[in-house]
């Protein structure tokens, strides 16, 4: 498609309707379908049949290559699905992931989302692979978010047969937020087909649309009378605790009990409340040395803050590989100290809702005190109204500082248009807001404010922004990268189809502009990408150059007596990044940039390669060289990784994670074995040791062993 007549097309068709298909409801004295992928239970007699799926990828509006068979049925407490995936050479289907929450990419899977308030803009979205694996997340704000850190209670099983393979599913609507006199629910379904880079859709079979845009999803019809029970799920849990440091001689041994509970004040509305919060079971997270001036931003993984974060999500979406400039609140600063050291948490209570009007939340953590921090109390508030069809506009609130420090509060305002009617059948973008913190310390030049436009659409994307961080902004339950700055930020990425054994080439220019209040250049950043390619096979390549200019006002410690000292800097650096399709059973990717670095060069070398020799076993690893030479001084980063899981089925995995570099001189070690006896109730144990590494030698100086049993119950 050319760029002129795409811009020109302004009585462009729309697209086709969204389909609707009935639900069945299951009849009085027929007894529920047992969750055990073998469809000969009376109860499927009954169900209806889902429409016909159509390709989206190779070929957009094509029949599929294999036929896909979706049989939907309901009772008052559950919903179940029937997936029938035939294949005609059932021996090459991928089938390599049993991990919960594993991502599916190397594998065949079938994934479905419902939106219970056909409000078009979120939903509780699923998948399953025929290997066993399940996975879930929150879709919020029509894609804007994707939290697939939640989990729900609910059921699946999947198997291989000599005619493709099957997957029987069982969601409890006691793990679902809906409006009870709703009798029509959003409903979007794919299926993926790993080895011919193939996928189909029920809905939106458009590659223009993504599909966790929920705004396209069809329709299911036929809901009614769910009941929810009370609605109440408690968690309570036991946790046992050593810990011991060589190098300080202190041994530890602690136990503890603790309670997580989450009720359903209405079916739209729930109450979550943690006392004595643990998160013995969250995964380390990656070790990263950083060679910026700026602090380095870590995700959130921990579960109670995770579930239902949507509700929390303020402002854009962020580009691909990108995070935003402003985020007003920022979960993850609950519970560590400055220091990233773990602070107890008494208490917290989190109130969420959504309806196809609004949605909202509200947090209060209550933390302990340590030897260097007061107990604290902190507050965290959202609210968002729906605008049109896929539009918001909403406010947010925190108060409270985790580190101990004075007052704090933050308050801010957003408004985010979305279309996907513009010229007949585009995706337009408008998003703005202005954020403000308020302290003791500070009165003025405290806001930052933020205005964007983008066309995200599948051949041609555009986007510009900027965005202003006064001097004095401090989000303490936030997170902002850098202060005192204006932010220009312009994208043009061109990705045309050639149906040929070429998918799509990438052509990508991104320059980035950061200034000071008065206008004086700070950072000069140009992403050109000459070339990208995507194969059918899913082997993808990209080569870019990138010009930089940084101004730096003081001098920089980089590393250990290693400075640059202050100055303009102006140079260029160029690279290039393959990688495999991680349909094959060893997948690799291969990155490397060379170039200026300030006053000097720098060269990167990155490596990362999986094996999945069979679905109990998988193998990862990732390496990382920064070969750094300044006129202050060289140095060289070594940064490995190595994951090795063990998977006994999808209920019992032993997950290992090892990770060294050389600036810490630092060996670690996160095993965890985690056996989940039945949705909702685990058993966990975890062991964290660490060695101080000089090669060839090392020796031990940490070792902490945590079991943690949990056990739902549902009432």
């Amino acid at each position: 498609m050319h760029v002129l007549p795409l811009l020109l097309a302004a009585g462009a068709p729309a697209a086709q309707d969204a389909p609707s298909a009935p639900i069945a409801r299951l009849p009085a004295g027929v007894e529920r379908p047992a969750v055990d992928g073998v469809f000969d239970d009376p109860a499927w007699e009954h169900a209806s049949l889902l429409g016909p799926l159509t390709q989206v990828e190779p070929v957009a509006g094509a029949e599929p290559s294999e036929r896909t068979e979706v049989r939907l049925l309901h009772d008052a407490e559950g919903i179940f699905l029937a997936i029938s995936c035939f294949d005609e050479d059932p021996s090459a289907i991928r089938a390599t992931q049993m991990l919960r929450d594993a991502r599916l990419d190397p594998d065949d899977r079938v994934e479905f989302y419902f939106d219970p308030f056909l409000d078009r803009r979120n939903a509780f979205w699923f998948q399953i692979g025929p290997a066993g694996s399940r996975g879930d997340a929150l879709i919020t704000k029509n894609g804007s978010s994707f939290n697939k850190d939640f989990d729900a209670i609910w059921y699946g099983r999947a198997r291989i047969t000599p005619e493709g393979w099957v997957a029987e599913v069982e969601i409890p609507v006691a793990s679902l937020n809906f409006d009870p006199a709703g009798g029509a629910w959003g409903f979007n379904l794919r299926r993926l087909i790993r080895r011919r880079s193939e996928e189909a859709r029920w809905a939106s079979p458009e590659p223009r649309h993504s599909f966790f845009s929920v705004s396209q999803a069809g329709t299911l019809e036929g809901f009614g009378a769910l009941d929810q029970g009370l609605g109440l799920d408690v968690t309570p849990f036991v946790v046992g605790d050593w810990f011991t440091d060589r190098e300080t001689d202190d041994t530890e041994f602690e136990e503890d009990v603790g309670l997580d509970a989450f009720y359903k004040l209405t079916p739209n509305s729930k109450l979550s409340v943690s006392v004595n919060t643990d998160f013995a079971e969250t995964e380390v997270d990656e070790r990263i040395v950083n060679l910026t001036r700026f602090p380095v931003f870590f995700p959130e993984k921990r579960d109670f803050f995770l579930e239902d974060s949507g509700n929390f999500f303020f402002g854009p979406s962020a580009g691909r590989g990108q995070r935003a400039d402003v985020i007003p609140f920022f979960s993850r600063r609950i519970g560590l100290d400055g220091d990233g050291n773990e602070v107890p948490l008494l208490a917290a209570a989190k109130l969420t809702g959504a309806t196809d009007s609004y949605s909202y939340g509200v947090l209060d953590v209550q933390t302990d005190s340590t030897s260097v921090l007061d107990d604290e109390n902190l507050f965290a508030g959202r609210f968002s109204k729906n605008l049109f069809e896929q539009s918001d506009v909403g406010v947010i609130a925190t108060a409270g500082d985790p580190e101990g420090g004075d007052r704090n509060a933050t308050y801010g305002a957003d408004l985010n248009l979305r279309t996907d009617e513009f010229l007949g059948d585009r995706n337009l973008r408008f998003s703005t807001y202005v954020v403000k913190t308020d302290s003791d310390d500070t009165s003025r030049q405290n806001l930052a404010y933020h205005a964007s436009i983008s066309y995200p659409n599948d051949e041609i994307d555009l986007s510009a922004g900027a965005t202003v961080i006064e001097r004095n902004f401090d989000p303490a339950l936030g997170f902002v990268q850098r202060t005192d700055v204006k932010k220009y930020t312009t994208q043009l990425r061109y990705q045309p189809r050639l149906y040929t054994g070429i998918r799509q080439l990438e052509f990508l220019f991104r320059p980035t502009l950061f200034t000071d209040a008065g206008n004086n250049t700070e950072t000069v950043d140009v992403l050109v990408r000459p070339l990208g390619i995507e194969w059918e096979s899913g082997d993808e390549l990209r080569i870019d150059y990138i010009h930089e200019r940084e101004v730096l006002t003081e001098e920089f410690d980089i590393q250990d007596d290693v400075i640059i000292p202050e100055g303009s800097y102006t140079y260029d650096r160029v690279g290039a990044n393959l990688e495999t399709s991680s349909k094959r059973p060893v997948s690799v990717e291969v990155g490397w940039f060379t170039g200026g670095f300030f006053d000097g060069r720098r060269d990167d070398v990155e490596v990362e390669a999986d094996w999945r020799p069979d679905p109990h076993l998988v193998l990862g690893g990732e390496y990382e060289l920064n070969d750094v030479r300044l006129p202050g001084g060289d140095f060289r980063v070594h940064t490995a990784r190595l994951r090795v899981n063990v998977l006994f089925s999808p209920e019992i995995s032993w997950s290992n994670f090892i990770q060294y570099d050389n600036v810490s001189d630092d060996l670690g070690l996160n095993s965890r074995f985690r056996w989940i006896l039945s949705p909702g109730r685990e058993l966990n144990f975890v062991v964290n040791q660490g060695w101080e590494f000089d090669p060839p030698e090392f020796e031990s100086n940490t070792t902490q062993l945590t079991l943690k049993v949990s056990y739902t119950l549902r009432f």
